[in-house]
């Protein structure tokens, strides 16, 4: 993964793979993304399915205690016109793709007051990205492959 600048928890996780579509007018692909409030207040862990990320944060040595889905949708994204997720914060964090390459899309991440981050994204895995603080925790959002 490359990194423009690094943080804290600039991204944690695996190259994605995901399904895109490329033309010669267009090159877009489909983003899920989740946006989850993680704590050290209590031991919450809702949905089940966020059991996972919180495994593979306490492998990297970020002991939240508590995971909780905000929202959850699926973007496409494209070189043309930025997608935007709503944060609970108040402000929005913006998906752009960069380009593809071998099956492997670069997307840029931008949410205001966090480091602009550009990741590569397949068809397997998920990154997580912090999003800022809130409510006593912090946001970080979850780019994966859409569900099928």
């Amino acid at each position: 993964m490359r990194m423009h600048v690094s943080s804290w928890l600039a991204v944690v996780g695996l190259v994605l793979m995901l399904p895109w579509v490329a033309s010669a007018q267009e090159q877009k692909v489909q983003v899920q993304v989740e946006v989850v409030l993680a704590s050290m207040k209590g031991s919450e862990v809702e949905p089940p399915e966020l059991a996972k990320m919180k495994e593979q944060f306490q492998k990297q040595n970020f002991n939240f205690t508590s995971f909780k889905r905000l929202s959850l949708e699926v973007l496409e994204v494209n070189a043309k016109k930025s997608a935007e997720v709503k944060l609970p914060s108040g402000t929005n964090a913006t998906l752009q793709l960069l380009g593809m390459k071998d099956g492997i899309a670069t997307v840029r991440v931008a949410i205001p007051r966090q480091p602009t981050l550009d990741v590569e994204l397949g068809r397997q895995g998920a990154v997580y990205q912090k999003a800022g603080k809130y409510v006593g925790g912090e946001l970080i959002l979850v780019l994966s492959p859409p569900a099928k």
